[in-house]
């Protein structure tokens, strides 16, 4: 009661067996403490490599901890313990340190030889600047290993920053993966776990340092079509899996969408005498794994519901230097046609600018329509909109849109910021983003090492570089049955540590020297 507060942590004052002792023969390790201390979740915490089983026991015993072995240690083996915050004192939690206040760690052999090489890296989301925590990395050495099914001989977990390190380990090929281990069964479960690996085998002869690897949510099972069900003219298509893109093949046209997510495909049955017709459906998912297979679509008695058909439009943007117009809406049903008279950018009340889009590009898979192009506009009132008039789009159910409007953002130097960085790199191809608060890419250029983005609007971006190793054009993520990593990204950290570069209106910031 009262008194300071106790920040000394418990130090270990004897391990048995020693640090790096050879020819170990005993059943238990005990690891001697100066003063009484209490375990903390120690089948999480403490980690022992190559494992011994998952119902190893840890005991107190007074003042010592105690491991037992839910399998007898096996020969010539080199063992490596990493308590992390597995051992705490009893009054504050404070961590056990080793006796020159490291972490406590012990390695041993069974046999006459210690194990010294190591590999080390972090781990870091793929496409985000996050660090995730807690990841399992694992090392197997089997060619015929299976991650989903096997537990791996040789595992660790990440810190905070993302950090790990595998020591004592054998010379020998390796392969290595990387999963958020969350119902801890020492297995890559892909539908709900972040998951990531090296593509190449690590043939470990000496020290690996400086790997990385980049952790994405990838579903590696295989996709199937699991149901085909029919409501009026209205044919929907399941999947077990969200899909990437698909394709209808048959001889008479049939309109088609992805549903509210990627795992449907609405198929519009069309005006025709049969009662029913044979399409192929031809669909591939993220990992390039394909469905293709023939089914029946047909028209069907069951009554269904008719959805209000409803248009939104998008963010209208205007550069009142450059003339350069951009719109976008999206919609919830395929577009039967569109009437060009009735779509304008309003002045006021009685002053209109007609819009007929020669750049009018028309996304039927996704329900998306988009324009960019120069339209010059005369007089730049303060306040200026898009409207879409009743009708400007007739769905493929002859549905005609209701009145729709957004207002159109005027760009110029006065109301915007500059923002130059200069790009230091070896990699052939690469993409430069700038995104927002909500990690949406407001401009990128591809390629370029000495990059001016204009008109930004004054707030703080993040700047990102994408090695876009097969020249696409865009970040592509893992596809594991092909061993094919995700593509790497990079983030621009500033001299105080931050990804966030604040712009102002009518600031010119940079150059930034942007290295990777």
């Amino acid at each position: 009661m009262g008194g300071p507060k106790d920040t000394i942590p418990p130090t270990v004052t004897k391990y048995t067996p020693k640090e790096n002792q050879k020819n170990f023969k005993d059943k238990e390790v005990v690891l001697d403490f100066n003063e009484a201390v209490v375990l903390n979740n120690p089948k999480d915490e403490i980690i022992i490599i190559p494992s011994p089983g998952k119902k190893t026991e840890f005991k107190l015993r007074g003042n010592s901890v105690v491991i037992v072995p839910e399998n007898p240690w096996k020969d010539s083996t080199t063992y490596n313990i990493n308590f992390r915050e597995g051992v705490k004192d009893q009054t504050e939690g404070n961590v056990a340190k080793d006796k020159k206040g490291a972490d406590v760690h012990l390695a041993f052999s069974t046999g006459p030889i210690i194990d010294t090489l190591s590999v080390s890296g972090h781990v870091k989301n793929g496409i985000d600047e996050k660090i995730p925590e807690n990841i399992t990395i694992a090392l197997y050495t089997s060619d015929t290993f299976n991650i989903f099914e096997d537990i791996p001989e040789y595992f660790t977990k990440s810190n905070k920053e993302g950090n790990f390190s595998i020591t004592n380990l054998k010379s020998n090929k390796y392969k290595l993966y990387a999963f958020d281990d969350k119902n801890k069964n020492l297995k890559a479960e892909t539908r709900s776990e972040k998951f990531g690996f090296l593509s190449r085998t690590i043939d470990l002869d000496s020290a690996v340092k400086g790997l990385e690897i980049g952790m994405v949510n990838i579903d590696t099972r295989p996709p199937k079509l699991t149901s085909n069900r029919n409501q009026a003219d209205i044919n929907t298509i399941r999947f077990s899996k969200s899909m990437a893109s698909y394709r209808i093949v048959t001889d008479t046209p049939v309109v088609s969408t992805f549903s509210n997510n990627q795992t449907e495909i609405l198929a519009y049955y069309p005006i025709v005498s049969v009662d029913s017709m044979k399409v192929r459906i031809e669909a591939i998912d993220s990992t390039h794994q394909k469905v293709d297979t023939a089914i029946y679509i047909k028209k069907s008695d069951k009554q269904r519901i008719k959805e209000a058909f409803k248009v939104t439009p998008g963010e209208a943007k205007y550069n009142v230097e450059t003339n350069q117009f951009n719109f976008s809406v999206t919609f919830n049903k395929p577009i039967l046609a569109i009437n060009p008279d009735s779509i304008y950018i309003r002045y006021d009340s009685a002053t209109i600018l007609p819009l007929k889009f020669k750049s009018l590009k028309y996304d039927t898979i996704f329900n998306r329509m988009s324009v960019s192009e120069v339209i010059p506009i005369d007089s730049l009132p303060k306040s200026l909109s898009v409207t879409l008039a009743p009708s400007y789009l007739i769905s493929v159910e002859n549905d005609s849109s209701k009145t729709a409007s957004s207002s159109l953002r005027l760009f110029d130097a006065a109301t915007t910021a500059i923002l130059f960085v200069t790009v230091q790199t070896k990699e052939p191809h690469f993409i430069i983003q700038l995104l927002n608060g909500q990690n949406k890419v407001v401009q990128q250029e591809v390629d370029k090492k000495q990059l001016t983005f204009k008109y930004l609007t004054p707030e703080s971006l993040k700047i990102r570089a994408i090695i876009d190793t097969n020249a696409n054009g865009k970040w592509d993520t893992a596809i594991y049955p092909e061993n094919r990593e995700p593509e790497r990204t990079v983030y621009f950290i500033n001299t105080d540590k931050k990804f966030e570069v604040p712009l102002r209106a009518n600031w010119e910031v940079g150059p930034l020297i942007f290295k990777f």
